[in-house]
């Protein structure tokens, strides 16, 4: 998720349109870091997968999802709806009735 934040801040800079603007998008240093944290996120994700039920932790990847909204909220400034809030609240309900031993 902090990767996509990252890619967002990239984006509101230098707006991907069309074609001819993929290389100042992708150069740009909060775009490189995104890349990054996305990379370091594949090789936790790899390691959980190596010492967990897939059952277990890949329900928890819906979190995201919460975490996206709310940090949307945080650094750019977007609304979050009330339905939002509670379908976020089912999102977090069903991740933990799903992990629990």
């Amino acid at each position: 998720m902090s990767g996509q934040l990252f890619w967002k801040v990239a984006l509101n800079r230098h707006p991907f349109r069309s074609a001819p603007d993929i290389v100042p998008v992708l150069v740009q240093p909060p775009m490189l870091l995104g890349c990054v944290l996305f990379a370091v996120a594949t090789i936790v994700w790899f390691y959980a997968l190596s010492r967990y039920d897939l059952s277990r932790v890949y329900p928890l990847q819906s979190l995201a999802y919460v975490m996206g909204a709310i940090a949307g909220m945080i650094f750019f400034k977007e609304t979050i709806s009330t339905w939002q809030w509670l379908g976020m609240l089912f999102i977090i309900g069903g991740a933990v009735l799903v992990a629990k031993p």
